[in-house]
């Protein structure tokens, strides 16, 4: 199918779908108006929606969708994440996630060059912020420090705390809880991406010992030679010192460059400087990666750039660093975290792991692209006066705008050439590419950019031409992961894997799919030796005896592609791992002695038939078959960057990093080290025994399309989205009939608390909750509610007797209701209510514990009718209900970048219409891995459901 750009087809069909959304102020109208189709997005291209079916227009999305899709829509590695059922159910102690966890974690820590480190997975980026936050404040040196560090500039996410440390005053001041200000320290910028300079020992020195007698004197010296950066630096690092020494502050929260607040650039110098000194008065630094980390730039982490270091020459580590966007999942990753995971979706984590793995080995990639993007960059601002500041690292560039009021039309010509990019800080245009990027898509993109430069400046209105080499296939990915999904549940039989190969080969290639086996072996023997010689360098070819022992062994797969001339044009072996004991690495594998294990020897296409994805179906058509042949694993090795398109391809199957041998290749090229993974060629349909609800176990196998692409749903949703939250709108209290969507339990707290703030005008901050209730706890104010912390203005009561004692007092914002809803009867609820109301304080139900029992909300039910309710389903999704007095409408004023998830709220949609059974609940406060390991046997084969506290 041939790429089009947007057109009025599409803009003009979603109007009309999002009019029904926004019908009676459902929900805040702030949605792009375009209609996803994720099943035909590709690479840069954002495929939107028409009223021809299967007919979509493209974006050429210079954003990635706001930084989340650091490979392209719809990216080969990412279809991995629908080959595990986990990923679909939900299921957090599945013995395979827990290994792609695992596998996940030992990657970060290996960016990070800190094995210490544990991942901590969450929800989003503002809920890893809050969650290190909350980690830094409970484990604080000083305990009577309350406050928290920030830049100007910065920006950190819309919980209450995080927004509070986010600079913009426009997304703060509404929201300000008096007596929880932060201190924001002026930031450094440097407008030049040269940014890594060449550092004094001394300035180590000086930085290490803040509490030297002769501290100002050396600071002075630096002083006396200093350019305006050097000295911006030293005022914020004495603006800093003079905070540290107050004793006043637990955390400081840095952006390694800060992306909302313009693409603002720091250096090495000072960042070496600040974590010298914030260590030097133990205070914790929060690295947030949320946005630059997972290779913004050329580093998988943006703040390693830096190589922090004391004067010693021993690396620096923070306390804390946070991710989400391209990590898919909220991350923390911290030495010695204070709890383990406890809410997250497992297909984001699943997704990220891909991606991560993806991104690591397109390094050399992302160097090319930023070089190519530099050279265009520098070219289109040394053409126009208007423009300047041109900054590029990575994938990440940026330039100014002399007039910020040439913003607007900037951004108003973007959608008519078929762009997506945004503003960022007050005159800065920012873009974000992704690997998915050829250099005639970046080429458009900087001739785009320059016909808009005209149309501002000059007045021009030029027509400009689209060229692109790229056809949207990305059909035949889904067709194939359908198959393969059915041979690893075990639906579907060799005979009918093989007839389904065949007939994609003819129809897609016009070639032939054959077996090669031990009699006819010795016809293609010397093709395959071609082949080899063909396509590998002498030291990369593999022994023509190999491939006769997987053809003449029965517990093997050896398959072949042939021409319309019959020609060999493909090939493709695994055999029985047991039998290739000398290959570096086999024997510590934890499959080894599997007799149902397979190693994958080779897949190879000749080069004059090398396009449109051949050797990859092949390599699918392998995989379908033998998992339908009743073989368990497949192991293979792939040399790290040299082997990365065929590690993707590999992740793309489900490929779980088992080992990685490092400098394993005895030559002098770089990149020696040598990744084994492992396939897993079957579902082992565990039960969930420990879930944060039974949406978890309910998978909906026609969203892939959401599984496989995680977009910003403050930006954009698509009709199953749209649909699905009407769903829930029909059991909700007809008063309670404006909806906001949330990525979990403790966003769902922050956003009902700041709608019912700013609609109460600030007059009060203070919440009341009862004692032993849950809320969550990943922000301040859930965890405040739920009473793990004593943070924000608050009050807990006991009985009924004791609400009214504290209501009585007058000075209550909200009550929150949680888990102990069903203590009270209707009539003792609607007293609450109304008690309340009397002392001018709003009602809030949490009703995810009634739902996952009941499948209905006890509000209607009982007739009662809170001022808010919300309902955590599970995963990445919560959904909000509030009445019309405490909902607040404007646009863009309660959004998160994610607000929730697509597969998970159609995940809520299935249970809810499913015939899955209600379940038992039962609280309780362990939630780590260990636990539920060991859940099962704790708790027999009840069958209950377990409901993470």
């Amino acid at each position: 199918m041939e790429v089009k750009l947007i057109s009025n087809k599409s803009h003009e069909h979603a109007k009309k779908k999002l009019s029904s959304m926004y019908q009676d102020n459902f929900t805040p109208a702030e949605k792009k108006e375009y209609i996803p189709a994720h099943n035909f997005s590709q690479g840069p291209y954002f495929a939107m929606e028409t009223d021809k079916e299967g007919q979509p227009e493209y974006l050429l999305d210079a954003a990635s969708q706001i930084a989340t899709l650091g490979l392209g829509f719809n990216a080969t590695p990412l279809f991995g994440t629908l080959m595990h059922q986990s990923a679909w159910t939900g299921n957090y102690q599945d013995s395979t996630f827990l290994e792609i966890a695992h596998s996940f974690e030992k990657l970060l820590q290996s960016k990070a060059s800190n094995k210490k480190l544990k991942a901590v997975y969450v929800n989003s980026g503002a809920e890893a912020n809050e969650t290190a936050l909350i980690m830094a404040y409970k484990s604080r040196y000083n305990k009577d420090a309350k406050k928290i560090m920030a830049f100007e500039g910065s920006f950190h996410g819309r919980f209450l705390s995080t927004l509070f440390s986010t600079w913009n005053p426009a997304k703060r001041e509404p929201y300000q809880i008096p007596g929880h200000e932060t201190t924001f320290i002026k930031y450094p910028e440097t407008k030049s991406d040269n940014f890594i300079l060449e550092l004094d020992n001394e300035w180590l020195k000086l930085w290490e010992n803040p509490y030297a007698k002769d501290f100002d004197t050396k600071l002075d010296k630096f002083k006396s030679n200093a350019d305006d950066l050097l000295k911006s630096e030293i005022e914020s690092l004495k603006e800093l010192k003079q905070a540290f020494q107050s004793g006043e502050h637990f955390a400081i929260l840095v952006e390694p460059m800060q992306c909302e607040g313009g693409d603002r650039y720091s250096t090495n110098r000072f960042h070496n400087a600040l974590n010298l000194l914030a260590k030097s008065y133990k205070v914790a630094v929060i690295y947030d990666e949320v946005q630059t980390g997972f290779h913004l730039g050329l580093d998988f982490f943006w703040h390693r750039t830096f190589n922090l270091k004391d004067s010693q020459g021993n690396q620096l580590n923070p306390e804390f660093i946070t991710c989400a966007k391209k990590a898919q999942s909220g991350i923390v990753l911290t030495e010695n975290p204070l709890w383990l995971n406890n809410e997250f979706q497992t297909s984001s984590v699943i997704r990220g792991y891909y991606q991560a793995i993806a991104l690591d080995q397109n390094r050399l990639k992302i160097k090319e692209i930023q070089d190519y993007t530099k050279e265009k960059l520098s070219k289109l601002v040394s053409e126009w006066e208007q423009l300047s500041a041109p900054r590029c690292f990575g994938l990440a560039f940026a330039f100014d705008l002399s007039n910020k009021d040439d913003i607007p039309a900037f951004i108003k010509n973007r959608f008519d050439l078929g762009l997506l990019y945004y503003q960022a800080g007050e005159n800065t245009l920012r873009f974000r590419l992704n690997t998915a990027w050829t250099f005639t898509d970046i080429d458009y993109l900087f001739n785009a950019i320059d016909e808009i430069a005209k149309r501002v400046y000059k007045g021009e209105h030029n027509q400009i031409e689209f060229k692109t080499k790229k056809e949207v296939n990305i059909q035949n990915e889904y067709k194939w992961h359908e198959q393969l999904i059915k041979s690893l549940q075990g639906k579907l039989d060799t005979k009918e894997a093989k007839s389904f190969s065949n007939e994609f080969f003819k129809d897609t290639f016009n070639a032939t799919l054959i077996d090669i086996d031990k009699d006819n072996f010795k016809k293609y023997k010397g093709q395959i030796e071609e082949i080899q010689k063909a396509i590998y360098e002498p030291t990369r070819q593999t022994e023509i005896e190999k491939f006769e022992k997987i053809a003449k062994c029965d517990d093997s797969l050896a398959i072949g592609l042939l021409s319309e001339d019959e020609e060999l044009i493909g090939i493709s072996f695994a055999g029985k791992i047991s039998h290739f004991p000398h290959e570096s690495g086999l024997r510590l594998l934890k499959h080894f002695n599997n007799p149902k294990a397979l190693y994958m020897l080779d897949t190879t296409i000749v080069k004059k038939r090398q396009t449109n994805g051949m050797g990859k179906y092949l390599k699918y058509a392998l995989s379908t078959i033998a998992a339908s042949s009743g073989f368990e694993y497949i192991y293979g090795r792939n040399r790290d960057i040299h082997a990365g398109a065929m590690l993707s391809i590999n992740c793309s199957l489900g490929a779980i990093i088992e080992t990685i041998l490092e400098e394993n290749y005895l030559d002098d090229v770089d990149f020696r080290d040598v990744i084994i993974y492992r396939q897993n060629l079957k579902w082992n349909n565990e039960n969930v025994k420990l879930s944060s609800s039974p949406i978890l176990n309910t998978p909906s196998f026609n969203d892939m399309g959401t599984l496989v692409n995680k977009v910003c749903l403050s930006n954009f949703i698509d009709e199953s989205f749209m649909s699905n939250m009407k769903h829930f709108k029909a059991i909700a209290p007809k008063e309670l009939q404006h909806f906001f969507s949330a990525s979990g339990h403790s966003e769902c707290v922050d956003k009902i608390y700041k709608s019912i703030l700013i609609k109460n005008g600030k007059k009060r901050t203070k919440v009341l909750s009862l004692d032993n209730d849950y809320f969550g706890k990943q922000s301040f104010m859930s965890a405040t509610l739920s009473g793990k912390i004593d943070f924000y203005p608050n009050a807990k009561a006991q009985s009924l007797a004791d609400l009214k004692e504290e209501l009585d007092k007058g000075e209550y914002l909200a009550l929150f209701i949680g888990d102990r809803l069903e203590e009270f009867s209707t009539q003792e609820l609607n007293e609450i209510i109304e008690y309340s109301h009397k002392n001018a304080t709003k009602v809030v139900f949490n009703e995810s514990v009634y739902f996952h029992k009941n499948k209905k909300m006890l509000s209607t039910e009982n007739g009662i009718t809170p001022d808010a309710s919300y309902i955590h389903f599970g995963g990445q999704i919560g959904l909000c209900m509030l009445k019309d007095e405490v909902y607040e409408s404007k646009p863009l004023m309660m959004i998160s970048t994610w607000d929730g998830d697509a597969y998970a709220l159609a995940q809520a949609y299935q249970y809810l219409t499913s015939n899955t059974p209600k379940k038992e609940f039962k609280c309780f406060e362990d939630i780590s891995y260990e636990f539920g390991l060991k859940a099962p046997s704790d708790f027999g084969n009840s069958g209950k459901w377990f409901f993470t506290c």
